[in-house]
């Protein structure tokens, strides 16, 4: 049960939990997409690394192209694209380069078959373990200032979604402008699974993009969407076919790129600005309760178990 897993943790560090998790994770890739049919793959991972341009990281690839900046999840320090600290920092840094330069819009996507799994929790698990209430409050301003880099971004965001988006990796994409799925993308937000509260806004923008009925279903119980699902919610904008994913993108990406900077720049604050208190806030208030659920026994508990429950299934 979960006391024995306590104990072994409290006995052994997290060096059991770690290990224990390596299977895990390599066991998740079964049921994720063959990275053979996925456009963003070993191949473009070899290639952006090779031509890469001005900015160089560790979790992301960074290509400054002509009239736009490209930025690629390919994490290092962390399992299938998942965010921690270190990896949304770098995000931000990137987001914040291009905001200053003559980029006229940002894409975003991921190399692999894996778009973003969310939050690291092993990440999480091993620090809060250590001094709970401290390092329960500094992931939630890594998320908070994560997920505002997004809210007050000017220039447009577009996202190739290239397969599944899980937890923050989901509830994200409504902060963004345009979202393009490939047809093997999946979506899903199982908040109440992990043992923690809604983040990225989601609680705010995913009842008023799906309605009340279909939200809840998403962060209570849930639910995965597929790509068409997505769409038709309104959480997804089109849905392209693997085989021609990437070249779908960049069509329309080279298209948006021919438009003035200042209409883009413009119309998306039309569009933006009168949400953008209410976004704030309701990440203010999200981040305030994952750090009163993560600071507490019973959420630490929670998490816990959703490990236990992942390596018991595998």
């Amino acid at each position: 049960g979960t006391s024995t897993f306590m104990e072994a943790l409290a006995a052994n560090g997290t060096t059991s939990i770690q290990t224990s998790v390596t299977g895990v994770t390599a066991s998740k890739r079964r049921f994720i997409d063959d990275r053979r049919d996925q456009p963003f793959d070993k191949r473009l991972r070899f290639s952006v690394r090779q031509t890469e341009s001005a900015y160089r990281y560790r979790d992301i690839v960074v290509r400054k192209q002509d009239g736009f900046t490209h930025i690629l999840l390919s994490t290092k320090s962390s399992e299938n694209n998942s965010l921690n600290p270190e990896v949304m920092k770098e995000v931000q840094s990137a987001l914040n380069t291009a905001a200053a330069d003559d980029s006229k819009l940002v894409l975003f996507s991921a190399v692999g078959s894996i778009f973003c799994c969310g939050l690291d929790f092993i990440y999480f698990i091993r620090r809060l373990t250590d001094d709970r209430k401290k390092e329960s409050t500094k992931m939630a301003e890594a998320i908070r200032n994560f997920v505002n880099t997004f809210i007050q971004f000017k220039k447009p965001i577009i996202v190739a979604v290239n397969g599944p988006a899980i937890g923050l990796g989901a509830s994200i994409l409504p902060l963004c402008d345009v979202v393009w799925a490939n047809e093997k993308a999946w979506f899903q937000t199982p908040y109440t699974t992990f043992g923690q509260g809604p983040d990225g806004c989601s609680s705010l923008t995913f009842p008023r993009i799906m309605g009340l009925a279909s939200a809840n279903e998403m962060l209570f119980s849930g639910r995965k969407l597929t790509a068409q699902e997505a769409c038709a919610k309104g959480l997804v904008s089109q849905v392209f076919w693997p085989g021609t994913f990437t070249q779908e993108v960049m069509v329309r990406i080279k298209e948006l790129v021919t438009c003035n900077s200042v209409v883009l720049e413009e119309s998306k604050a039309l569009v933006r600005n009168i949400m953008k208190v209410d976004l704030e806030q309701a990440n203010e208030k999200e981040c305030e309760v994952l750090k009163k659920i993560w600071g507490s026994a019973q959420g630490m508990d929670s998490m816990l178990k959703y490990l236990q429950k992942k390596i018991d299934e595998f």
